[in-house]
């Protein structure tokens, strides 16, 4: 009973402690600011998902009709001048064609579903870090055989600068909110306690995504129009009132 007085007791000091030290960080009492920074900045690199859809009676059929096509694909994306780095599969998949058969009336059970052929999928995602190549990109994987294509996206390279901005007007907008409180309240801003950063979005992204489709050989030129990306940054001060 003695040891158990003991280590409760031990407990209780150690949660009033922790308290405390609570109090000291965040006081329950004071100025809560929730401030978001934005700026719009344009990007610098696209990312293109192409693919190829090849069918047949047999899956080495649907394979060995996907496989050439794939290199072709490849060859217009190294004309492009696009980086090997900057190509990867995304996708490869062989899924068979499946067949339900009528149903007939009668106490038969259904007869199960058949395979009456494969389609070979391959998918490639492609970063384009000069946007003027974009458009002609798209039209020459077109012309090289191209018949599926989920859509562009487009992103920054290095986002680190913008975000930077972006958190600078966060403060900044904290700051001057906390002012405009406590001068509307007749109170006066002390030290500022607490600084949290709360990212809840990734960079903003323009793009032009759209369903997957195929895509006709005949298709007029692509036009591709990148916009401005919005970066964002959260923010969430705390901040003393004087005495």
């Amino acid at each position: 009973m003695m040891k158990k007085a003991i280590l409760f007791a031990a407990m209780l000091a150690l949660s009033s402690q922790a308290q405390a030290q609570n109090r000291d960080a965040a006081p329950a009492e004071g100025i809560v600011i929730r401030t978001e920074g934005e700026v719009r900045v344009k990007p610098d690199i696209a990312t293109i998902q192409a693919g190829l859809v090849s069918e047949g009676k047999t899956a080495a059929e649907a394979l060995s009709k996907n496989t050439p096509a794939l290199a072709k694909l490849v060859e217009a994306v190294k004309a492009a001048g696009v980086a090997p780095a900057d190509l990867v599969t995304s996708q490869v998949s062989l899924i068979p064609r499946m067949t339900q058969p009528p149903v007939t009336p009668g106490p038969r059970p259904p007869r199960a579903a058949t395979i009456d052929g494969y389609e070979a999928r391959t998918g490639l995602t492609i970063t384009m870090r000069d946007l003027a190549k974009a458009g002609p990109l798209i039209d020459a994987l077109v012309a090289a055989g191209s018949n599926e294509m989920s859509g562009i996206s487009f992103g920054l390279a290095d986002e680190s600068k913008a975000k930077d901005a972006a958190r600078k007007k966060a403060a900044e907008a904290a700051r001057a909110r906390a002012a405009l409180y406590a001068e509307a309240l007749g109170v006066k801003v002390g030290d500022l306690v607490s600084i949290v950063e709360a990212e809840a979005e990734a960079v903003g992204r323009a793009s032009g995504d759209m369903r997957a489709f195929r895509m006709a050989a005949s298709a007029a030129p692509i036009s591709v129009e990148p916009g401005e990306l919005t970066v964002t940054s959260s923010l969430r001060t705390v901040w003393r009132i004087a005495p």
